[in-house]
């Protein structure tokens, strides 16, 4: 069983005794040495910037219940979460007079029933239009059905798909090792609404594993909403050499406020939402992540050169770190075939950067020779789904769960469907060995999860 951590106000500096510790007697709380709320600690004269535990904690739980959620096929007792919630099993266990299949616990005996297909007829056009992307008021003068109607069936479609996809990943993910990638990217929709996501992909295959934005129904506090209309994202000039890339990505990275100050310009919220510092997205969403890596006997987490994705990954990973069992890389790439770095220090950390075919890298935490030529990351996986998603997605879109559904309905499509070389992401992934269209993929989806 998972347990999330809850506490981020510790040391991140991987050399300093304190790194990950709790309540040190070393710390100075809420200090504003440096201008900005941070905890110092003073053995290493690091000002790691304040975290809201609370904040992270409530917006995890959101999270948790939307992209885990095992609401088809599973126990409704005490197999509620895929990943986390045990793995329990159920097995056949008869029929009801109406001939629906029954099915029992093996962890609680509880026996309960799957879910009727009824409407598979009515999934099947509207994953049809969906997959055309259409916007809902064009599907649902389509299909002729009331709006109510629309979006209690997109609610129940995305369910589908998701629990499909979640199922298959819950039995793949069984190898010793695993390799993640993860970048954030920013989505701008009409009257500058949008939002900033996080996206971790199976960095061998580009399969994406997880998306989450910085959207949110909680009523925040002034201080931890973003409003800002400023823009610190880092950007990399073009046709330079890899020193002269990473040298402007520092420099830029000092003009912030604090490292973990990422501002990503004017954005708006959708109705009835509020939005996220990027920097406490990264803390949910890396601590979701923990579901994925927690069974792996070794794993390497590869992120975006981002100093506000580091913290956040070094926390979520800080068990498997202090045990030698989770390697954690800045990743940045490059095609510059003249300039080989070879463990060149550059930054505020004088972080060792080496080259190699797909780009460049800095072991924050792992091994300085781990990646190499034989290794290949997938690391157009991030840039390649968000365009998808800015074809796919109607930027008029104003409700938060209508945005949830359509993207995790995406996110499965684009795993399963959309095909590179000739083969789909999942199918790289070894999860499944057909090659779907949406249709096919949406009944593969009713089979296994209504019929069993």
């Amino acid at each position: 069983m998972i347990k999330f951590r809850t506490d981020f106000n510790s040391c991140k500096t991987v050399a300093c005794n304190n790194f990950g510790v709790i309540a040190s007697p070393d710390y100075i709380y809420r200090s504003r040495r440096l201008g900005y709320l941070s905890i110092e600690c003073k053995v290493c004269g690091s000002n790691p910037p304040w975290v809201n535990n609370w904040l992270v904690a409530s917006s995890l739980d959101e999270k948790i219940n939307f992209h885990l959620s095992r609401k088809i096929g599973g126990c409704p007792i005490c197999n509620h979460n895929f990943f986390i919630g045990g793995g329990q099993e159920s097995i056949r266990h008869g029929f009801t007079s109406a001939g629906i299949q029954r099915k029992k616990c093996n962890h609680c005996h509880a026996v309960f029933t799957l879910p009727q297909d009824k409407n598979r007829a009515l999934y099947q056009l509207m994953i049809a239009a969906i997959s055309s992307a259409k916007s809902s008021h064009e599907v649902i003068k389509e299909l002729g059905i009331s709006a109510r109607l629309f979006y209690f069936y997109l609610n129940k479609l995305a369910i589908i798909l998701s629990n499909f996809s979640r199922m298959l990943e819950d039995k793949g993910l069984v190898g010793d090792d695993l390799s993640l990638h993860s970048e954030g990217r920013v989505l701008q929709l009409a009257y500058q609404r949008g939002f900033y996501y996080l996206i971790t992909s199976h960095s061998d295959s580009g399969y994406v594993l997880l998306q989450s934005h910085n959207l949110t129904k909680q009523k925040l506090k002034p201080e931890d909403t973003y409003s800002s209309k400023r823009n610190s994202i880092i950007t990399s000039p073009k046709e330079q050499s890899i020193t002269h890339i990473l040298a402007s990505r520092y420099q830029q990275n000092m003009q912030r406020e604090h490292f973990e100050k990422l501002l990503v310009g004017e954005l708006h919220p959708l109705s009835r939402c509020s939005l996220l510092f990027p920097s406490t997205l990264a803390y949910v969403h890396f601590q979701l992540l923990t579901a994925f890596t927690f069974r792996a006997r070794q794993y390497s987490h590869y992120i975006e050169h981002e100093s506000s994705l580091r913290a956040a990954a070094l926390m979520a990973s800080y068990p498997e770190i202090k045990q030698g069992h989770a390697s954690i890389y800045y990743f940045l790439p490059v095609q510059d075939k003249h300039e080989h770095l070879q463990g060149k220090k550059m930054g505020w950390w004088k972080d060792r950067w080496f080259s190699y075919g797909e780009g460049a890298y800095s072991p924050i935490v792992g091994d300085e020779l781990a990646v190499s030529d034989g290794h290949v990351i997938a690391n157009d996986a991030a840039d390649e789904f968000h365009h998808y998603l800015q074809r796919h997605l109607n930027d008029k879109i104003n409700s938060l769960a209508v945005l949830d559904n359509i993207s995790e309905i995406h996110r499965v499509i684009f795993n399963y469907c959309e095909l590179k070389e000739g083969k789909s992401r999942a199918n790289r992934m070894a999860l499944c060995k057909q090659r779907y269209t949406p249709a096919s993929l949406l009944d593969a989806a009713l089979d296994l999860l209504m019929v069993g």
